[in-house]
């Protein structure tokens, strides 16, 4: 973001980029009207809603815009609400996430994998199966919901939150009052995704940028990862430069588009071989 920019055009022209995509795609598949359209609409909305996530998180960072309120209304109004994850409720564990990166104090560590099968190292591939399944199939994302109720009290929402809320909810209503039909089918390839394969790219990007730490990956004494992707990584599991994961740790004040100005770790590991950091019969990564 510029100095003289009260909001980060390029983030903003990011959000748009991927809703414009989101609308186009399940625009498509209410007019094409098949079975395939609409699975082929299921993944591309998923990965897009995953792209909006990594902006999100960018926006949990405060490099939306300067000020604090107009950063997290567009988070909040792009992002947040529709995706049912207002940035009051993930700030906290994220900034905590970065202050306590591999301790036992890690959010991620004591919510995010709450009785799972994957302890951060590869597992065998029965178990590795059933992690992913349950990832894929909303059990896992509610075993960290219920965790994170029982350890944390719920954040109070801001009146802008709940104007945005509102707005979303009014919204929704006049579309199913004048088109129902249209308007279920529409809500239906948002929230599915949302729920199930749009959770499985995050839990997937979650190993790849923190599996096991020092002593498990050969080449690696830290706690998180980058990753050299190819195009079809950087449309699903790596959008907008996360796969820069370590460098954003070592500089969480930078914004998306400027990690790939870092100069990159010689690590890096190949998107490539994601699959054998997760499954324990093959070698890990160099």
């Amino acid at each position: 973001m510029s100095a003289s920019a009260a909001i980060d055009r390029r983030s903003l022209l990011a959000l748009l980029l991927e809703w414009a995509v989101i609308i186009i795609t399940i625009y498509l598949a209410l007019r094409i009207g098949t079975w395939w359209s609409a699975v082929a609409a299921f993944v591309i909305v998923s990965t897009r809603q995953h792209a909006l996530l990594i902006l999100y998180h960018d926006a949990v960072h405060g490099h939306f815009a300067r000020d604090a309120r107009v950063n997290d209304f567009m988070v909040n109004l792009f992002v947040g609400i529709p995706a049912m994850l207002p940035v009051e409720v993930y700030r906290p564990l994220h900034i905590d996430h970065h202050r306590e990166l591999g301790t036992d104090r890690d959010p991620e560590r004591q919510l995010l994998y709450v009785n799972q099968a994957w302890n951060y190292q590869p597992l065998p591939f029965g178990a590795l199966l059933r992690q992913l399944l349950g990832d894929l199939l909303i059990v896992n994302g509610a075993r960290t919901i219920a965790a994170w109720r029982k350890s944390r009290p719920f954040p109070p929402m801001s009146a802008q939150t709940m104007i945005i809320a509102a707005a979303w909810i009014i919204a929704l209503g006049l579309l199913i009052y004048a088109q129902p039909a249209v308007a279920m089918i529409a809500l239906a390839l948002w929230i599915l995704p949302l729920l199930t394969l749009t959770q499985l790219l995050q839990k997937l990007r979650s190993y790849a940028e923190h599996s096991g730490g020092p002593g498990v990956t050969p080449g690696w004494q830290d706690w998180t990862y980058s990753w050299r992707p190819g195009l079809l990584g950087r449309m699903t599991i790596w959008p907008y430069n996360i796969n820069r994961h370590r460098e954003h740790h070592q500089q969480p004040g930078l914004a998306w588009h400027h990690l790939p100005s870092v100069a990159a770790d010689r690590a890096c590991l190949a998107g490539s071989s994601l699959w054998q950091l997760l499954a324990a019969q093959r070698d890990h990564p160099r």
